[in-house]
């Protein structure tokens, strides 16, 4: 028997057969697939554009391939450090800035379509502070030296909430219902991380910091197990507990605690300091990060020096030549430029260099990818229990929830919203064991259009809020293929990241990947250092 695709994504155990039975809206729904586009992605795999005669060329001194928080961040410290706007190209694929962490606007309200917080830096920081300092984020600082922040960017109570009982409980953990086993389990946790919060070695390093890379190296063999592995030596045995670690670990990571190293996972409590203890805030906006990328931008101000809908298929790293196809004039150019930072996902790079050139092995990096969607809503999410918070997340201890529920875009609004209804923003990793499995999730991920995969999130949210589709007005969908490196274990210490960040003659990579773990602090640190090392070489040529 021949199984159509429809068949297939529909039949997918990932996906429990939510989309076999699909019943009548009830009212007409706008479904939309919006955002990152694969196609143009996938042109460097067919190598067509390899063909096309060149229209122009011309020089710079500086360019950046990638219009995220890396290739944004590597220009905001190369003009800072005194290299002139007119010396720098930015090249993006995108009709807009962000990569995943872009934003964008429905009628109602505008919504993250990827990243959609940032913590705000612990003092070890610095540059980001001045970086949050400039875009206006941090405005002032009290007596004592302590940063204030922007009032309207620091995420509104109540922060989070869960459907566990099928009623609505305050925080993440499932706390209803444990026994006294499981609640001591709970506690031995905390003490644990208690014990390495801000903790230093002999030598007065942190043994879990950010970026990842400058921790100590007291605790790095943790890399190389598992968290469940970790949680299992020492008898953490809890499902509430495991539940809440896993979520943790797919919420930051895109991988649960069977795949993810166990630094990783103790390091999303601890790399910034535990959340209960250091005096931070979680700042956060409607667009989400998209809020960041669109100041940056502002704040840079490089004009034509900053290019949407490029395309660089071909990259020569001794002589510096990008090969440039515009994706709207449909003309292909070359640069010629003295430093390539390689500010976008890094397994893209060997599709554009010569052959044998990347020392990087193939498959070295592995990535989540990520279902989101946005949902507009005529009413506010309701439910019995805790009030609506800006976290919602599902607790389902049958182990059947593959999503991390919705971000409320519109939560920062309080209580004096003018237009009734509300923006839900929907996340869900594809977890998969191996590079075949997440090949596999990738591949059902684009099969699906916007209806089938509307109907999913639909369903998964109906759960929670079996009355949704009454007010649902529109569900985008954004798919993103690559979302996430995985810290899987042996890698956040191991050879690959190395190879990774290695410069191949005048091109260094420097985007989130090649930190090792997908957060803002990572990608803003990767290109400093990537900015850094070309100041470096301009100044030594």
């Amino acid at each position: 028997m021949v199984v159509g695709r429809r068949d297939w994504l529909l039949g997918t155990p990932a996906l429990g057969g939510a989309l076999a039975c699909r019943p009548a809206a009830a009212r007409e729904v706008e479904y939309a697939l919006v955002g990152q586009s694969p196609e143009r992605g996938h042109l460097l795999r067919s190598g067509e554009l390899l063909d096309q005669p060149i229209a122009g060329r011309e020089r710079t001194k500086v360019a950046i391939v990638g219009g995220g928080v890396a290739g944004l961040s590597a220009a905001w410290w190369l003009v800072r450090q005194g290299l002139a706007r007119a010396d720098l190209v930015l090249l993006e694929l995108e009709p807009a800035l962000g990569g995943t962490a872009r934003g964008a606007r429905m009628p109602r309200s505008a919504h993250p379509m990827g990243a959609h917080y940032l913590p705000t830096p612990p003092p070890e920081l610095p540059e980001l502070e001045t970086l949050l300092e400039e875009l206006g984020v941090l405005v002032g600082r009290d007596g004592q030296g302590r940063p204030e922040w922007q009032t309207t960017a620091i995420c509104a109570a109540p922060g989070e909430r869960h459907f566990f009982a099928s009623q609505w409980h305050p925080g993440l953990y499932p706390e209803h219902g444990q026994t006294q086993a499981e609640a001591d389990q709970w506690a031995r946790f905390w003490t644990m991380l208690h014990a390495l919060d801000r903790a230093r070695d002999g030598a007065g390093e942190l043994l879990f910091r950010l970026p990842v890379r400058r921790s100590s190296p007291q605790m790095r063999a943790l890399d190389r197990q598992t968290m469940k592995h970790w949680l299992d030596e020492r008898q953490l045995t809890s499902w509430r507990l495991r539940w809440y670690v896993d979520y943790a670990c797919r919420d930051d990571y895109g991988c649960g605690i069977d795949h993810c190293s166990a630094f990783a996972g103790l390091h999303h409590f601890l790399g910034r300091g535990l959340e209960e203890t250091r005096a931070g805030e979680l700042l956060t906006w409607a667009e989400g990060n998209g809020q960041l990328i669109e100041r940056m931008d502002d704040l840079l101000a490089l004009g034509e020096r900053r290019q949407l809908d490029q395309l660089v298929c071909a990259i020569d790293p001794e002589r510096g030549e990008l090969r440039v196809h515009d994706c709207v004039a449909k003309a292909t150019r070359v640069i010629e430029a003295e430093v390539i930072l390689w500010a976008a996902p890094r397994y893209l790079l060997p599709h554009l260099l010569p052959r044998g050139v990347d020392p990087l092995p193939s498959g070295a990096l592995t990535y989540a990818p990520w279902l989101v969607a946005n949902l507009e809503l005529g009413q506010a999410p309701a439910g019995v229990g805790a009030m609506l918070a800006w976290d919602n997340v599902p607790v389902f201890a049958d182990g059947q929830a593959h999503d991390l529920g919705y971000v409320l875009a519109t939560h920062g609004e309080g209580r004096d919203i003018v237009e009734p209804g509300a923006v839900i923003t929907y996340y869900e990793p594809l977890v998969g064991a191996t590079a075949e499995a997440l090949a596999m999730q990738r591949a059902r991920l684009l099969a699906g259009d916007a209806r089938e995969w509307g109907e999913h999130v639909i369903r998964s949210l109906e759960r929670m809020h079996p009355t949704l589709r009454k007010t649902l007005r529109a569900v985008h969908v954004h798919r993103w293929g690559h979302a996430m490196i995985r810290p899987v274990p042996g890698l956040l210490f191991g050879p690959e990241l190395e190879l990774a960040r290695q410069p191949i003659g005048r091109v260094r990579a420097c985007a989130t990947d090649v930190g090792g773990l997908p957060l803002f602090e990572e990608a803003f640190y990767s290109a400093i250092e990537g900015a850094e090392w070309a100041l470096a070489r301009l100044g030594s040529a």
